[in-house]
Order: structure tokens, then C-alpha cells, then sequence
């Protein structure tokens, strides 16, 4: 029957129906992606998806493209020809303008059928001009009267021969009614799935697909990329018989020619979909991200969290059996048709995680050498053989794939530290000889650096308690001058560890002067004797005052202070290139009137962020909270010896 008589049919092969397969096409990329090829197969150059924003009231998806088009007779025996294998019939495997047909078992075409449970095509021939409008329902495809060999009459919604001169333009437009999908498709995910299987970035060929007006990402949106191949071949690691055009490498596979692309990332894929090499033939993938069935034993197996590539192996699709899964994702590498490119694949994904390896622990030693310039004085202490052995010890452990840079710079603080200090030693001689890195090894060392870090701070946050505790002896006998004040001002870290980042600030001394002057503080006795300390951590300015010793503060200097501290604010403010949003008061003196009328002022101004405080009150309050901070080094490692002793120290001290 040719549909001469006004009337379509749908021949339905009886070899078709155990493939036709819709359950393969439930995800909407899947489905659209079937339609995109092949508007691809009729030349289309520029290729519209429109999908819903949600799925409320009756929600269409639809596939718009400037291709072709049919006539009547092309949707009669051709389109709706089920299981026509256009190569075969057609004997060619390229359209008319020499792309390589993509269609090949004749069943892509009713992949909507996966996400809706109608299919409505439009489409306008731009050989005659004529339109035609059909409508196939997927109830009267699976229904049992249907399965056989008498045709089915398709209904026909419009037939418009239109002629040469009509107005529309070619092309077809296929509409997916009734969706059964769950939610509408997400579409910034939706694209890049789409960009995954479409390799029309890389080629030459005018293809556009946009979805909802935005088009495909670039080369799969990967960001951070670290080595680019073939282009980042070094001298004698470059494959014989590689040639490099537009970036992608091609070589020759017996008689048959592919072109690659495989990138190396700074930090791990995060998607495990995007982890892996496809293969493309022509435009549209032919097997999903994998590594040529690889298995275990790799160098620098641990890289392949960091590789997408692409290979475009056209030849694929000319081979005279069908190599590729009916869902365009797979290919039967069982077959030996398949075997020149996988081993082919093996060999170069084996040789580039080989070249990965290698200069990302080149790449760590360059870093971990940068990092332990800051020690050249630490280590020129140390005997010649004693630096070969660290620095040894150093590049195995940038050997470590797993490592971040934070562990490694950890770990290379932790040798270097555990090495001064006669820990670890014979270790870090263990390391530096080993010819691969043991796991066993890597943790223990893990685990002991980390000791090795909490003990280097709890030694040095003791240092600073004694010291606070030595202040505070000096302040009971009267001894606090002006060197004990200065020195103070040059490691603020005594008065509070939150003043560990603070640095002397010297940018707003003519504003502190002026201040001074204007408050009348240069007057006053009381006053003329104090030290001035600024300091400034980022955006924030602190201004301390230290009274003279010996003298109580009153209510009348809490009021000189405030309006100090309230002339300066606004200026520092006004001044916008110094960068300071907050500036806060502290005021410190031997004793402070503890009538009311002082507290009430003292309270007020607290508000305002400024405050009054003794020596004695203020170095208790800083000891206390040092000793609390190590008591927290100490739970980080509580059956470490080392660690226990310097909290009992502390604790001594604290009771003396």
C-alpha cells in the first residue's frame, strides 16, 4: 500500500518488534537525544528543544528543526517504514550533504514514546513545499490487533501540498504529548547531559542545538583542567605516528582512522558519570565515559578520578555488523570487530595516567620545595647527609596520589619538625628509602604529623602562658614599665589569643594624634604617661591604652577615653582607603574605681564596644584562655605522653 490513495500507514516490521525497545528511552535525554540525531540525518543545521517549566496543566516537550522535511511519500516509506536501515536501503552511509548517517536500525524515531504516550509530527518539505501533519498514539502501537503484517492507518491531521512557493519554511517539528515522566526535565542538567552525547563542539560541521534558547555548554563544562592531550606531549612521550589537528590527536588503527582528546582536572570529577573516555561516531556518543575495560594493577590508577576524554571513531558505524547498543550507549566490546580500538584505548589511557603520575609528583616536589624555603635556615642546620635524607622522605611522600596539598604541606611541616627534634627518625630514614610509599607507612606518619603538629603548638602556647604568668608576678611586686609595656605591644598574643593576627597598625597615627590633642590627654597628667598601641586585623582597627602605673581610673577618665575613642571613629570611617569598618577601645591600668557610678559608665561604654580593665584581670583572662586552648590540643591526641606532661605544667602553674 503507498499511500497514493490520501491515507498514511505504518509498516511495522515483524524483526522490529522485540527491538523497538521504548523502555530504553525513559529518561528525556535519552528520548530527545534519538529525535536530535535525527534532525541531524536530514541536514538540519540549527535544532530547537523546548522543555516545560513544570509539568502543570498539559505540558508538551518539542523538538523544532530547519532541516529537510518530508513529503507525503517520504513519512509513507521512509519515516513511518519501521526498521528501515536507511544504509542498507539507501546504500550509502552519508546524507546528501556528506555527513555520516547517524539512523540506523530505524527505530529512533519513536524514542519519545520512552518520556510521552503521544508523538505529533509537522513537517514541511523543501523539495515541494507540501505540509504534513500526523499523529501517532502509543495505545494503538501496542495494541494487539496491531502486531502483524497489516498495515495501521495513521491519523493524518493535515496534508497542505503547499508547492515550491510556500511560505513556511522547511523542516520538522515533532511535539511529545501526554508526558509520563515524573518531573519536568532540570535544564541546566538537562543540557549538559545532551552535551555528553553530542560532539559538536569539536567538529567543523554548522550544527546548533539550543535548549529553551540556550545553547549546548562547551567541551562538557570541565573547569580546572591541569594537562590537555595530545597537545601537553612532551618530546619523546609523543605516540609515533600522532598527528594534532584542532587538538585532538589522530592515528591510525589498521586501516581506519580515529581522532582523540583526554584531559587530566586539578581536582577530582566530582560527577562519576563525566569520569572516563567516550566514543563518538560521528557526532552522537557511542559508548557512555569508561576506560577500555581496565582493570587493576595501573600506575596512577588513583588519576583516572580526574580524566574526560573523547574518541571519534567513525569507522564504527561503517563495519558491516551493528556494533552499538539499540540505546546508542554501549558497544559490544565482545566482539572482535571491537578489539583494535580497545587495545588501542588501553594501551594510550595506561601511558597517559603513567605521564599523569609523573608530573603531578613533579608538580608537588616544585610546591613542597617552594613551602620548605621558609625552613632553608632549619635545614642548613642540619648535616648533609641528614638534608638528602628529608628531602628524600619529602619527594616520596609528593609521590602519595591521595594526598591534598594541605595533607602534604601538613605532612612535610610534620618531618621537617619531627626531625629537629630527634621524633620520627628512623621513620622518615624508612620513608626516604622505600621505593614505592606503603599505605601502612602513609597513615602511620598521618597520624604521628599530627601529634607532631599539636605538640610543636602546645609547646609554644606554654612558652606563652609562662610568660603571661611572669607579667603578672611583675605586676604584684609593682614592676610594670614601660619595657614590659612595649614588649607587649610588639606580641599582642600575650593580652588574648584572638590577638594572635593582630600587627602593630601605623597608617592611622596622624588621626590618633590629633585625636589625643583634641580630647586633651597631652594635658593631663594622668594621661601623658600612658602608651599608645593601634593594631589592625583585617578590617578591624584596635586602639589600647596603657595607663601609667600606680594610677586607679575614675569616672572622669572612662569619659576622657570615651570621647578619645569617639573622635577617631569617625575619621578612620571618613578615610575610606584605610579599610577599617570597626574600631574598638581597650583601656588598661593597674586598678579601677569600683564605685557604681564607674560601673554604670564602665557598662555604657562596653555597649559601644570599648573597654576598661586591670593588668592583673586581663592577663588571668589570657592565661585561662591559652590553657583552654591546650587542653584542646591535648584531646586531639590523648594517650600522647608528651602532650599530658605539658598540660600538667599548665596546670602547675595555674595553682602557683
Amino acid at each position: 500500500m503507498s499511500g497514493s490513495e490520501g491515507k498514511l500507514y505504518l509498516r511495522f516490521h515483524g524483526r522490529i518488534i522485540d527491538s523497538l525497545g521504548i523502555q530504553m528511552y525513559q529518561s528525556p535525554v535519552a528520548a530527545i537525544a534519538e529525535l536530535i540525531a535525527n534532525s541531524w540525518d536530514a541536514q538540519a543545521k540549527n535544532v530547537e528543544v523546548k522543555l516545560p517549566a513544570n509539568l502543570d496543566g498539559s505540558p508538551t516537550i518539542v523538538v523544532q528543526d530547519d532541516g529537510l522535511g518530508m513529503t507525503f511519500e517520504q513519512c509513507q516509506n521512509l519515516y513511518l517504514n519501521v526498521g528501515r536501515n536507511r544504509r542498507i536501503d539507501d546504500n550509502t552511509d552519508k546524507t546528501p550533504d556528506g555527513r555520516p548517517v547517524l539512523g540506523r536500525k530505524g527505530i529512533g524515531k519513536f524514542a519519545g514514546f520512552g518520556i510521552a504516550e503521544f508523538l505529533e509530527v509537522d513537517t514541511t518539505s523543501a523539495e515541494t513545499g507540501e505540509r504534513i501533519v500526523f499523529r501517532l498514539d502509543l495505545g494503538d502501537l501496542r495494541g494487539d490487533q496491531y502486531i502483524g503484517t497489516t498495515p495501521k492507518e495513521v491519523p493524518l491531521i493535515l496534508r497542505n501540498h503547499g508547492g515550491l512557493a510556500s511560505e513556511r519554511s522547511p523542516g520538522t517539528t515533532v511535539t511529545l504529548k501526554k508526558l509520563t515522566v515524573s518531573r519536568a526535565p532540570n535544564e541546566n542538567r538537562f543540557r549538559e547531559s545532551m552535551a555528553r552525547r553530542f560532539l559538536i563542539n569539536q567538529t567543523a560541521d554548522e550544527f546548533t542545538i539550543t535548549i529553551n534558547g540556550h545553547r549546548l555548554p562547551e567541551d562538557n563544562a570541565l573547569m580546572g583542567v591541569e594537562f590537555d592531550f595530545p597537545t601537553d606531549y612532551e618530546g619523546c612521550e609523543i605516540p609515533e605516528g600522532l598527528t594534532i589537528e584542532n587538538g585532538f590527536g589522530c592515528e591510525q588503527i589498521g586501516d581506519d582512522e580515529i581522532a582523540w582528546r583526554i584531559k587530566f582536572t586539578k581536582d577530582t570529577i566530582g560527577t562519576e558519570e563525566l569520569r572516563g573516555v567516550s566514543v563518538f561516531c560521528g557526532i552522537k556518543v557511542a559508548q557512555t565515559p569508561f576506560f577500555f575495560n581496565l582493570t587493576g594493577g595501573l600506575s596512577g590508577q588513583h588519576g583516572q578520578q580526574y580524566v574526560s576524554g573523547q574518541v571519534k571513531a567513525d569507522y564504527l558505524d561503517r563495519l558491516g555488523v551493528d556494533l552499538i547498543t539499540t540505546e546508542r550507549q554501549r558497544i559490544n566490546w565482545e566482539l572482535q570487530e571491537c578489539k583494535a580500538l580497545e587495545e588501542w584505548g588501553q594501551q594510550r589511557v595506561k601511558s597517559l595516567l603513567a605521564i599523569w603520575k609523573s608530573r603531578r609528583a613533579a608538580e608537588k616536589i616544585r610546591r613542597i620545595e617552594n613551602k620548605v624555603a621558609p625552613f632553608s635556615d632549619r635545614l642548613e642546620r642540619l648535616k648533609s647527609t641528614e638534608q638528602r635524607t628529608v628531602s628524600s622522605a619529602l619527594k616520596k611522600v609528593a609521590m602519595i596520589e591521595t594526598l591534598t596539598d594541605e595533607q602534604f604541606e601538613d605532612l612535610s611541616n610534620g618531618i621537617l619538625t619531627g626531625w629537629e627534634g630527634g621524633r620520627l627518625r628512623e621513620l622518615i630514614q624508612d620513608i626516604s628509602s622505600v621505593e614505592n610509599m606503603d599505605e601502612q607507612v602513609l597513615l602511620s606518619l598521618l597520624a604521628e604529623a599530627q601529634v607532631l603538629n599539636a605538640l610543636h603548638v602546645a609547646e609554644a602556647v606554654t612558652a606563652k602562658v609562662e610568660i603571661i604568668r611572669g607579667l603578672e608576678i611583675r605586676i604584684h611586686k609593682k614592676e610594670l614599665e614601660n619595657a614590659v609595656r612595649d614588649y607587649i605591644a610588639e606580641n599582642p598574643w600575650l593580652i588574648s589569643p584572638e590577638w594572635e593576627t593582630f600587627k602593630i597598625e601605623k597608617s592611622v597615627k596622624h588621626i590618633i594624634a590629633a585625636a589625643a590633642q583634641e580630647a586633651g590627654l597631652n594635658e593631663d597628667e594622668d594621661w601623658r604617661r600612658r602608651v599608645d598601641l593601634v593594631m589592625s586585623s583585617g578590617r578591624q582597627l584596635l586602639i589600647v591604652e596603657f595607663m601609667r602605673p600606680g594610677l586607679t581610673i575614675d569616672r572622669d577618665h572612662i569619659n576622657r577615653y570615651q570621647e578619645y575613642i569617639d573622635i577617631i571613629r569617625p575619621r578612620v570611617h571618613a578615610n575610606t582607603s584605610l579599610g577599617f569598618d570597626t574600631v574598638s577601645g581597650l583601656l588598661v591600668a593597674d586598678k579601677l574605681d569600683k564605685r557604681p557610678a564607674t560601673n554604670q559608665v564602665l557598662e555604657r561604654i562596653s555597649n559601644s564596644d570599648m573597654k576598661a580593665l586591670e593588668w592583673e584581670v586581663l592577663l588571668s583572662r589570657a592565661a585561662a584562655q591559652w590553657q583552654e586552648f591546650l587542653e584542646i590540643l591535648v584531646s586531639r591526641a590523648p594517650e600522647d605522653v608528651r602532650l599530658s606532661t605539658l598540660r600538667l605544667v599548665g596546670r602547675v602553674q595555674d595553682h602557683q
